[in-house]
């Protein structure tokens, strides 16, 4: 499994080149990023491509397949993520994860990797990125096995950072989508968010 599918618990999200220019401060540079809609990129989004003959490739067949939409929603939603978020370093595994421990201080590692659907072997390297940015700790629990984690200060405030952008991210899928369309979305994938 590659590093990126690593950090991401399993699911490679595309990547977004983001410049950078040192004399920047960081927060106009953050600035930037959140105002700026990403631009598609034929590498990171699905386009359209040219058969033979010059005519469009037809993926009727698979335009009517659930999964295979769901998977081209979640590239797109994806390339806005990580587009917004990449002046905070944060991919959307571990948003979540400091989603997840924000709401649960004390959760057990391993309940964290069960209810995000992440493998026991791969929340480990996953954690050890998030306590080596001192965005959380692990400190012992109840169960010897396990660790309860907790958000630091640090982590609390790049949270705080990062919900404005995920919220801006929500905002563009409202504005693809509609409001009603986006609201009987969430009702349909809900479904998939109920833990097992």
């Amino acid at each position: 499994m590659s590093d990126q599918k690593r950090r991401s618990g399993g699911i490679a999200a595309p990547r977004t080149a983001v410049k950078s220019n040192p004399k920047d401060h960081p927060n106009d540079h953050a600035k930037d990023h959140a105002k700026e809609p990403p631009r598609d990129h034929p590498r990171d989004l699905p386009a359209k491509a040219s058969g033979p003959g010059g005519q469009p490739v037809s993926i009727t067949g698979l335009t009517s397949l659930s999964g295979y939409l769901l998977r081209r929603a979640q590239l797109w939603v994806f390339h806005d993520f990580n587009h917004r978020l990449a002046p905070l370093d944060l991919r959307p595994v571990q948003y979540s994860i400091l989603s997840v421990t924000r709401e649960n201080p004390g959760l057990s590692q391993i309940a964290l990797s069960q209810v995000l659907g992440i493998g026991r072997s791969s929340i480990v390297p996953l954690l050890d990125v998030l306590e080596a940015r001192a965005l959380l700790t692990r400190a012992p629990a109840a169960d010897r096995r396990s660790h309860a984690l907790y958000l630091t200060a640090e982590g609390n405030a790049l949270l705080a950072r990062a919900d404005i952008l995920v919220q801006q991210n929500q905002d563009r899928l409202v504005d693809k989508l509609g409001r009603h369309h986006h609201d009987q979305l969430l009702r349909i994938l809900e479904v998939f968010g109920r833990p097992e």
